[in-house]
């Protein structure tokens, strides 16, 4: 387990870290002057077909999801009708067969 000395000091390691990439990063920016421009070129039509690709996955997700509620609705629909037929059965059975009138 670290203590507090430590985590600060691997705070500080990670805060370094970033900072060095952040500096690598502005300055190949800096350096490849066309860099920048191609990324932009680039990440519009990778932006657009991600977008794309999220409706679509959405549409069939919501499809999919409609689906799933309909079955559970066609069971919850089956099990309330075995229920009541059950109900009804055992009300039968409990109350016995009516009785006959005797023929004096």
């Amino acid at each position: 387990m670290m203590n507090g000395a430590e985590n600060r000091a691997a705070d500080t390691k990670m805060d370094k870290k970033y900072v060095i990439g952040a500096a690598v990063a502005v300055g190949a920016l800096v350096l490849v002057p066309g860099l920048a421009a191609a990324l932009t070129r680039a990440g519009r039509p990778l932006t657009r077909a991600a977008v794309k690709s999220g409706a679509v996955a959405w549409d069939e997700f919501r499809k999919a999801g409609a689906e799933a509620f309909e079955h559970m609705e066609d069971l919850a629909a089956e099990f309330q009708s075995e229920v009541a037929a059950r109900q009804t059965e055992e009300a039968a059975t409990a109350t016995g067969p009516e009785p006959r009138p005797d023929a004096d």
